[in-house]
């Protein structure tokens, strides 16, 4: 019998394994861009997604055992956001307008103060309104796939991304419906990152894209827990930039 150096030669060899792991990479690339394409697919399809300049919004937001709270949040390209909660009959609001951002919250002070570093960082990635998936490659994101695992019982492509700003969170996709059924990440807050996770449900097409209407999130390893319920959904709507600047002094209701 020959030996296996005689009938491969080893530059053959070697030759073959870069082409090999060359494949194996490509194939894992082609898988992720895969997944991501079905994902948008289902969203309601790139141009839907593209073509949303304005959202609004609204519903009921609880946290852990308390009584739920009307919320709304208002989103503009580029990266503007506002969201507000009405809690004991007064205004919570946070804005954005991609540079700067603040605060009103009448139970500290009656004037808005301007967002801490970690607080900018928290509303950059939900004030995109297309998320991170959308482009990622222009953005700056890196993503790669991280195997299959069950989410509420149901099978779900792991996705591990690691955005530009050198964070990383982990979305889950559907294995049949392809739409987002979990997340997890974190939020920051005196330079600390807390590890979040956001399960998305009951989805409804609004303007042909679907919108999770009920998000349960959680902290893990604690018992704090909140839920958002989605009433209604508008896009494209007209919102003026100054609803992203500073807050005005809170009126009672």
């Amino acid at each position: 019998m020959q030996k296996l150096n005689k009938c491969f030669p080893v530059s053959y060899l070697l030759k073959s394994g870069i082409i090999i792991l060359f494949f194996a990479a490509l194939v894992k690339a082609q898988t992720v861009d895969e997944i991501i394409s079905k994902n948008l697919e289902a969203r309601g399809g790139i141009s839907k997604i593209k073509g949303i300049e304005t959202q609004r919004i609204e519903g009921e937001i609880s946290f852990n055992a308390d009584t739920a709270s009307p919320f709304m949040a208002e989103m503009k390209r580029p990266g503007k956001m506002r969201d507000q909660i009405i809690y004991k009959g007064r205004k919570i609001i946070r804005t954005t307008n991609g540079k700067s951002g603040w605060v009103l919250n009448p139970f500290g002070s009656d004037t808005a103060r301007p967002m801490t570093a970690d607080e900018l960082r928290n509303s950059a990635g939900s004030a995109d309104i297309e998320g991170p998936l959308v482009d990622y490659k222009l953005k700056g994101n890196k993503i790669t796939y991280d195997g299959v695992e069950k989410v509420n019982g149901k099978d779900a492509y792991k996705l591990v991304i690691k955005m530009k700003s050198g964070d990383v969170r982990d979305d889950f996709i559907d294995c049949k419906s392809f739409l987002e059924v979990k997340w997890i990440g974190n939020i920051f807050s005196n330079g600390k990152a807390i590890q979040m996770e956001t399960y998305f449900s009951n989805y409804k097409k609004v303007n042909g894209i679907m919108y999770a209407f009920k998000l349960d999130t959680d902290t893990p390893g604690t018992t704090n827990k909140q839920q958002i319920i989605i009433h209604n959904v508008d896009v494209n709507l007209p919102l003026d930039d100054s609803l992203f600047e500073k807050p005005a002094e809170e009126t009672k209701n």
